[in-house]
């Protein structure tokens, strides 16, 4: 997402400079003020004279009980085309992912898939917010405030449709999701035994796992930072934090005793994603800068490299085990 809307902000450059009208409306997790503030802070260890003198007049109206207006990003054609993009290579992978007999490369299909289409709902709800004009951030584009991250407004208050999604699975006999199972062996809420069936394609099942485990851990973080509600130093947060780090162990230990490399690779996602809530956590901490959110050589090169390098290894481990058997 954040190499899209790096493409974009070159691409339509021109169009954003013309068309930019779009009043926008504060829904941060902090005042807007305090968000003005942080900002200036951040400019000034840059040394970025636009944005400070930007910034610092801002905070004087503020000061002056005086109104300061912002401003939300129309829709370029690109950002609307890379969502249709995304949403359609999710679907394509996964259409053909039932010609793959392999359990293993069937699950790596529907990861890859499933990132597909996560990143393409996040930006239908980057569009949503620029229409909608919610933000939820400042920053400087050509001597104007403009305001983003209003898709994350869009996703926190997704909840509701989340625990409908968590209710179907409680309830639905032919899941055997570890953390779903728990519940309906404790509090009695199956009827019968499992429904046993053969699975012939997980991708579609991975895919599916992977939204909805990053979707339930993003509405998690993002209620968890809401100063309104709980807020980033809240016991709340260093709970999450605490339960994660916990459970990383316990998970990683049970993924050592699964026998059979795709269903290792598919405990694998929702366990890393666990971890990963710490690490978002210490991030937002400041305990360290997110690299992934710095586009340049290095770190694309790192992200990039590793990504295609993990998959090369799998597929190795793949081809291997089918020798094996």
């Amino acid at each position: 997402m954040v190499i899209i809307n790096h493409i974009d902000l070159n691409v339509s450059k021109d169009f954003y400079e013309n068309n930019i009208k779009s009043e926008g409306k504060w829904f941060g997790d902090y005042s807007f003020k305090k968000g003005l503030e942080f900002n200036l802070k951040e400019s000034e260890k840059k040394k970025n004279n636009e944005e400070i003198k930007v910034y610092e007049n801002s905070l004087s109206l503020l000061n002056k009980n005086e109104k300061v207006k912002f401003y939300l990003l129309p829709n370029s054609k690109f950002i609307i085309y890379s969502m249709l993009s995304l949403f359609l290579i999710g679907f394509l992978i996964l259409f053909f992912s039932k010609r793959i007999t392999n359990d293993a490369a069937q699950s790596i299909a529907g990861l890859i898939a499933g990132l597909f289409l996560w990143t393409g709902l996040e930006f239908s709800l980057l569009i949503s917010a620029r229409i909608l004009g919610i933000a939820k951030k400042i920053t400087v584009f050509k001597g104007k405030l403009i305001g983003e991250y209003g898709e994350y407004i869009l996703m926190k208050y997704s909840w509701g449709f989340l625990l409908i999604i968590i209710a179907y699975m409680l309830f639905l006999e032919c899941s055997r999701c570890n953390f779903f199972m728990y519940f309906r062996r404790n509090f009695n809420l199956m009827r019968g035994s499992v429904a046993n069936g053969k699975i012939y394609n997980y991708a579609p099942h991975t895919a599916f796992m992977f939204s909805t485990v990053t979707w339930f851990f993003y509405v998690l973080l993002l209620l968890a930072y809401d100063e309104k509600i709980f807020g980033v130093y809240s016991w709340f947060t260093y709970g999450v934090f605490f339960l994660s780090f916990s459970f990383s162990g316990y998970l990683f230990l049970k993924l050592m005793q699964i026998k059979g490399f795709g269903p290792r690779l598919r405990y694998a996602i929702p366990a890393t994603m666990v971890f990963w809530n710490d690490i978002e956590i210490l991030a937002k901490w400041r305990i360290f800068q997110e690299p992934w959110l710095i586009f340049n050589p290095i770190t694309a090169t790192i992200f990039f490299g590793g990504f295609f390098f993990g998959i090369y290894l799998v597929v190795k481990e793949i081809k291997r085990s089918k020798r094996i058997t």
